[in-house]
């Protein structure tokens, strides 16, 4: 008797953008310093950067039905400082896996801000699938946007003068 492959696997593509008052510089920075970088990430308990173009972390979620602590690997592919950079990461956790791939540009705006754009590609493995592409979409941009406040927070606090 033949067994069945019955793992469920799901691609999402996400894309958007956001303009932070920042020079592209400053937005680079914050982006690959892993201390900044670690404030950024919704849920993020530990950040590392093992190697120049490599990232571990885990990452603890706490919405709904995806929620659990999740292990991260981020890697690098490409990068032209500071307006472009495309990476591939894996996600493990409790409920299943994700393995994408990431690209951004930072473009100046309005002399005094920039643009970030992004697209996403995510491959969906395990109990995550399973879930409705509605919900791990609204999830996945509930966490980008948190994750943008942040960002726009931990610009105002590091361009206020020291006192």
């Amino acid at each position: 008797m033949q067994s069945l492959n019955l793992e469920v696997e799901i691609v999402l593509t996400f894309r958007g953008s956001h303009v932070f008052p920042a020079s592209p510089a400053l937005v680079w920075w914050h982006i690959f310093e892993p201390a900044s970088l670690a404030k950024l990430i919704p849920g993020c308990q530990q950040l590392t950067q093992v190697s120049p173009d490599e990232y571990h972390g885990i990452i603890r979620v706490g919405i709904a039905a995806v929620s659990g602590t999740y292990r991260t690997q981020v890697k690098i592919k490409e990068q032209r400082y500071p307006e472009y950079c495309s990476f591939d990461g894996v996600v493990d956790g409790p409920t299943g896996a994700i393995k994408g791939s990431v690209t951004f540009t930072l473009r100046e705006a309005d002399g005094r801000c920039t643009e970030l754009s992004y697209e996403a590609q995510a491959m969906i493995s395990g109990a995550l699938a399973t879930l409705s592409g509605r919900l791990i979409e609204s999830v996945a941009r509930s966490l980008i946007n948190q994750s943008f406040t942040r960002f726009e927070q931990e610009l105002q606090a590091t361009s206020q003068p020291s006192r």
